[in-house]
């Protein structure tokens, strides 16, 4: 190693102890503050953050999948400032073209109403649109999980694998129906927090589900982004 890498090593573990240090001193800060959720947050995110940072060089592009304007997807937007939307959040594709070999995409994120909460411009209300998608989907893959339980019924030994199988199964569309149970409130759509993320932070169990708004929710989502930002 010569003296120009050297001093570039050197450098490198300075700044990493130094940052070490700074976020260990925002640790302590909102834990002395009361601020546990923010401080559980942060960890979260600083965790995920080194784990895509990781797999970043050997992430592969081409088989990240290609997505259409509508597709719904679920988005880790990370820890993030002030007013902009953090965490795990679903989201609508906004891109009118994806490619293989494109590693981004403009999305559009969405939260579930709140009674509290007045929406204007800035927001889209699609309803319970997502919730009848989204539950109608899982149904139906409960249905053919009946179906292949009622195969099994036949067989007196099931083999361990394939139980493991249907359990792993069972549990994801439970994990689902929660999750999703939140959307009887309405979905809105947060027009003034489009983003631009990787494809590394979508979650592919929600892909495989193959979501997509209607044409008519998308056109008053084009609608809306027009009158807040353009005109």
């Amino acid at each position: 190693m010569n003296e120009e890498e050297m001093e570039l090593k050197n450098n490198a573990i300075i700044h990493k102890d130094n940052s070490l240090t700074r976020l260990d001193l925002s640790f302590l800060t909102h834990i002395e503050l009361n601020e546990y959720k923010k401080s559980d947050l942060l960890a979260y995110w600083i965790k995920d953050f080194a784990e895509y940072h990781d797999q970043e060089r050997t992430f592969n592009i081409a088989k990240s999948g290609v997505y259409s304007r509508g597709d719904v997807i679920k988005v880790n937007l990370g820890f993030n400032i002030g007013n902009e939307l953090g965490g795990l959040h679903y989201c609508i594709v906004l891109n009118k073209y994806d490619n293989t070999r494109n590693g981004t995409l403009n999305v559009v994120p969405l939260t579930s109403r709140k009674d509290d909460k007045r929406y204007d411009l800035s927001t889209v209300n699609l309803g319970k649109e997502l919730y009848n998608t989204f539950q109608a989907k899982i149904e139906k893959e409960k249905e053919k999980l009946q179906q292949i339980l009622n195969e099994l019924e036949k067989i007196e030994d099931i083999p361990i694998n394939i139980q493991n199988i249907i359990e792993k199964e069972r549990k994801y569309i439970e994990k689902m129906e929660q999750e999703i149970s939140k959307m009887k409130k309405d979905s809105i759509v947060l027009i003034n927090q489009i983003t631009t993320i990787s494809k590394q932070r979508i979650y592919k169990d929600v892909v495989r589900r193959n979501v997509k708004i209607s044409s008519q929710s998308l056109d008053l989502i084009d609608e809306q982004i027009i009158k807040f930002f353009t005109k």
